[in-house]
């Protein structure tokens, strides 16, 4: 009988499996997708690798740097400039620096002295109690006024959350400015973000070489259809390909997914918790053009008019002689998984979105695209609001030898590679404690 079985090769569930492996467990990592990763994987841009959804790191980011020095990458990521930038007002501005701020014509100079005070407070402060509590609209109007939270917040709030934006705590708000804050100060040279040469997928390949040289297995293509357990016998994983027994089992996918394989072990308080969380889902497009679209490495939406949220010019950071000379642009967007356009075909979602498109460059013409790529994740940004830590589900369930490690655990921070590394990091520390 093998030890842990871990559900989702993901970058928790292989963190996870690495460390087990590495302390003489034995471990098997059952992944549903052709490949590992989760929302890390990967695709051919111009020859090269690229992910699916863009990713960076910052340079709080300890927990995974350390792990790539352990594993031989610390050396290929690379600390490079960015540049963000705002949509707003019909037009494109600068942000993110003291400078961009005073030429940020949408906010009345009284907004922007506001904007900056309460800004520098929330990179200052460390306790998260005083906005677990409150959510970001009220405390935003509070201490930024109305016009900070009509022009810049509440459209951006709503093109991340939709009509809950309304109910987001402050503290999912608090953390992302605070750690971010920090980032710029630590680099010394302002903005410096974070990307691995070849691809953050070489991360993912050396913990799954790791766990099988540990005596381990990642299985892909291979999803878990049901987990079940006898009262004194061990746990049993269900595939199409029959079934193991396990004295363990770590689940790293989203909350629905181990609902719909464990959720019958679960006591039923479990069970309910686990079920009122909520995430929206990501619908991700990536767009290889013959030439450069906009300035910015990450420009925001502030308008609640444009059917997507966000911007991100890859090739703006990183050069793009590595794509073959291609332009590498992530249209952003997330959505809960009712609204029709997370079902539409990519040709619907690319015609819904080239409107706007021209908006941002008049210029910009479908001739220009080389390549259209379109990704989905069904969960992607856990919807954090009043009380959430209150209903966060444990890491050791109440089923003794199951648990779970995922994306709606991840507090306060917000979800990104680092955490998930803490995480896979954090269940692998309980699993060996309780095997003994």
């Amino acid at each position: 009988m093998d030890d842990v079985a871990i559900i989702g090769a993901g970058l928790t569930g292989l963190t996870a499996g690495f460390r087990l492996t590495g302390a003489g467990y034995r471990v098997v990592v059952y992944e549903r997708h052709p490949e590992p990763g989760g929302l890390v994987r990967t695709f051919d841009a111009g020859g090269e690798p690229l992910e699916q959804y863009y990713h960076h790191l910052f340079t709080t980011d300890e927990s995974y740097v350390a792990l790539a020095r352990e594993l031989g990458l610390a050396d290929s990521i690379e600390w490079l400039p960015s540049r963000m930038g705002i949509w707003s007002g019909g037009r494109l501005w600068d942000f993110g620096t003291p400078l961009s701020l005073l030429r940020f014509q949408p906010l009345p100079w009284s907004g922007k002295l506001r904007f900056a005070l309460s800004t520098l407070a929330l990179q200052r402060a460390q306790d998260p109690a005083p906005f677990e509590d409150v959510t970001a609209r009220e405390w935003l109007l509070e201490h930024q006024g109305e016009a900070a939270w009509r022009t810049i917040w509440a459209p951006l709030l709503q093109q991340k959350f939709g009509e809950k934006a309304g109910e987001i705590a402050m503290v999912w708000l608090w953390r992302k400015i605070s750690l971010r804050g920090r980032s710029r100060n630590r680099s010394g040279m302002g903005e410096r973000l974070g990307y691995m040469h070849g691809s953050f997928e070489r991360l993912v390949r050396r913990l799954s070489a790791g766990i099988a040289s540990g005596g381990g297995e990642v299985l892909v293509d291979t999803p878990v259809l049901r987990i079940e357990k006898e009262s004194d016998g061990p746990f049993t994983v269900e595939t199409k390909g029959g079934a193991r027994p396990f004295r363990s089992v770590l689940v790293t996918v989203p909350l629905e997914e181990h609902l719909r394989i464990a959720g019958h072990l679960l006591p039923e308080a479990e069970h309910r918790a686990a079920a009122a969380c909520v995430s929206t889902a990501a619908l991700c497009t990536v767009l290889e053009l013959d030439r450069p679209f906009m300035p910015y490495y990450w420009l925001n939406i502030a308008d609640p008019g444009f059917p997507f949220g966000g911007l991100i010019e890859h090739t703006n950071y990183i050069e793009p002689r590595r794509y073959g000379g291609r332009r590498i642009l992530y249209v952003s967007n997330y959505l809960f998984r009712d609204d029709p356009l997370y079902g539409a075909s990519p040709e619907e979602v690319l015609d819904r979105y080239l409107p706007s498109l021209r908006r941002i460059n008049p210029a910009f013409d479908p001739s220009w695209i080389l390549g259209v790529h379109h990704f989905r994740a069904p969960s992607a940004q856990p919807v954090v609001v009043p009380g959430y830590r209150h209903t966060i589900p444990p890491l050791r369930s109440a089923v003794p030898n199951l648990y779970l490690a995922c994306m709606a655990q991840i507090y306060p921070e917000d979800r990104g590679q680092n955490y998930a590394v803490v995480s896979g990091e954090n269940a692998a520390a309980a699993i060996a404690a309780d095997l003994g």
